[in-house]
This record gives C-alpha cells, structure tokens and sequence, in this order.
C-alpha cells in the first residue's frame, strides 16, 4: 500500500528530492511524498503550488518592444504576489523561445508536453 501525504518539514523534502534527482527527475514546489509499504520514498508530487505564466501575445499586433515591457509587467505582478521565481511556458516554434536565456530565464531542461483534465 502507497502512502500519499503532504511534506511535513523542509528535511523531509530535501530529501525526497535527492531521491528524485537519483532516479532522474525533479519537481520543483513539491507538495506531497509518497511512501512505500517499506517507508521509502517512491514518489513526489506538485498540487496546485507552480507559480506558472502562461502568455499569448499576437504575432502581429503585438512588436518586439511591447513584449518585453509585458514581461517586465508580469515578473512585477509575480513579484508582488510574493514569488521569489517562477515558470513560464514558451513553445518551441515561438519566436522568443531561442532568446529565452537572454532575457533572463533559466531552461528547465525538460522534454515535457503539459496536458489538461477537465473537471467539470
């Protein structure tokens, strides 16, 4: 039987994560562990906790020097709502993907599609 609950001390996810840096993966703003029947870590999750943005600009109303104010707006507003960082989704065949370092942002690394489960 898998336990399922929410991390109760930085300690503890500190080192679930090591386990999931082991096993090749990571989840940044992890919120619950998973155990094993034998206690041991097998698994983390991210409920509801990701300060993501998600971002559509025209491709032809919108010029190069208004996207960069609107970055600079959205980075105000996640700042303001007290994140120390945060995700961005930028598609691959965008034109800022390959210029997405030089504005400041780190690559995740990930060759991860994200997908969406309707509730309701």
């Amino acid at each position: 039987m898998l336990e399922v609950r929410k991390i109760k001390s930085k300690e503890e996810l500190d080192y679930a994560t090591k386990v999931a840096e082991k096993d090749g993966h990571n989840v940044p703003y992890a919120t619950h562990i998973i155990y094993n029947k034998e206690g041991e870590v097998v698994g983390l999750w991210s409920l509801a906790s990701v300060p993501l943005v998600l971002v559509w600009h025209h491709t032809k109303e919108i010029k190069k020097i208004d996207s960069v104010y609107l970055a600079e707006t959205y980075a105000a507003l996640m700042d303001d709502k007290g994140y120390n960082d945060f995700f961005i989704a930028c598609d691959k065949d965008s034109p800022y993907y390959k210029h997405m370092d030089k504005f400041g942002y780190e690559s995740c690394n990930w060759d991860t599609s994200m997908f969406i489960k309707r509730l309701k």
